[in-house]
């Protein structure tokens, strides 16, 4: 289930909307900007928006929320990760993305992936054509259950799914 709890200060914190219709976990979730709007994934891979001011699902959020500035970037399906998804992969072979948290040099986002092949990988965000080429970090020994840059955007955290550990990686620029 999804919740929405806006808080009214001082008075009182209230719930406006619950998704209970929708019987898929929330996997991902990221908001707007100006937190006027949430975009999430779910398990059956849809990619869904939220009105963040009234609660309620926006079914024509695609378009209604195309040109949106998100402060994050978490899930694994949209328009500017469609570069991630190489050949021949099924809808859950990428298990998380991150995008930094600051533009690099060249005035671009990175975006980080994990995936079922134990592999992180770091692709310019956006990602936008099919069969980008990442860099591509191999240490887990099964899946990657997800990664996150650190504030400065200086490292990433990955976790691993088979092997519990926990990998923190240098960010280098070349």
């Amino acid at each position: 289930f999804f919740f929405l709890m806006i808080r009214r200060p001082p008075r009182s914190t209230q719930s406006r909307s619950s998704a209970a219709s929708d019987v898929y976990k929330r996997q991902h979730l990221d908001w707007s900007v100006d937190s006027s709007a949430l975009q999430s994934n779910c398990g059956a891979y849809e990619i869904l928006y939220w009105d963040a001011t009234t609660g309620q699902r926006n079914p024509s959020g695609a378009s209604a929320y195309r040109d949106e500035k998100w402060c994050t970037w978490s899930c694994v399906l949209g328009w500017p990760v469609q570069g991630i998804w190489p050949a021949a992969v099924d809808g859950t072979d990428i298990n998380a993305t991150y995008r930094s948290n600051k533009k690099h040099p060249g005035d671009y986002h990175l975006i980080s992936v994990g995936d079922d092949f134990g592999k992180v990988s770091i692709y310019r965000y956006p990602s936008l054509k099919k069969g980008s080429v990442p860099v591509v970090g191999v240490g887990h020994s099964s899946h990657v259950t997800n990664v996150k840059f650190n504030k400065s955007d200086d490292m990433l955290i990955s976790t691993g799914g088979e092997d519990n550990c926990v990998f923190q990686w240098k960010v280098e620029y070349k």
